[in-house]
């Protein structure tokens, strides 16, 4: 079956997750438009389904529209990704120290298994997809303490981290096999028990401590 062919609904939601996955893997850059009539074409589809796909992407934040600029990926000053990384590292480490007391081993089998993937993920060189396990990684964490708050707040600055390549950045030239590790010694620092030492590991990575995160 053609894409023309596809019921607009699938064929939207096929639409969303190839933009998304160009965001992800880094070959839509921040700032960069998102002309709804080049990717009807090259799709050879009409522009509805594009149109609606590029709708739920401003919804999720990692695309933005306004009027006579038209639609492009996410990008915000440097002040505010600053602040948003600040963010992002504070709020890990409150929900690393809250995870400890709730921590199961279920959880500590769900983390893993997101790592596992994400090492497939880079053996089958899938950036977009190891992308999205490091955000899923780190929002299972944040779950894990059981504190709506927690996931409100990173439901807010994901698309940020996301889109400004603050999540596993696709421009990052060091060993990958070095981010999985990292992902590994985050679920030790949970595994020990200790809610300090949780989250200081936590705090370090997601602040871009330890060069790419």
């Amino acid at each position: 079956m053609s894409n023309a062919e596809l019921p607009r609904e699938l064929l939207s939601d096929r639409i969303y997750d190839m933009i998304r996955a160009s965001i992800l893997d880094g070959s839509r850059l921040p700032g960069s438009r998102v002309v709804e009539s080049e990717i009807a074409r090259g799709l050879d589809v009409s522009q509805a389904p594009v149109r609606e796909a590029v709708k739920r992407l401003v919804h999720a934040g990692l695309v933005t529209s306004e009027p006579r600029r038209g639609s492009y990926v996410t990008e915000i000053s440097e002040d505010e990704f600053g602040i948003a990384r600040e963010l992002r590292a504070a709020l890990e480490r409150v929900g690393a120290r809250s995870a400890i007391a709730s921590l199961t081993p279920a959880d500590l089998s769900d983390l893993r298994s997101i790592v596992g993937r994400m090492k497939l993920a880079v053996a089958a060189s899938d950036w977009a997809e190891f992308r999205s396990l490091d955000t899923k990684f780190h929002a299972r964490v944040l779950l894990i303490g059981n504190h709506a708050v927690l996931s409100r707040v990173w439901d807010a600055l994901e698309p940020l981290l996301v889109s400004q390549r603050a999540i596993g950045d696709p421009a990052y030239t060091g060993k990958k096999d070095v981010v999985i590790q990292w992902h590994e010694d985050l679920i030790s620092a949970l595994e020990s028990g200790d809610a300090e030492v949780a989250g200081a590991a936590f705090f370090a990575h997601a602040s871009g401590a330890l060069g790419a995160d």
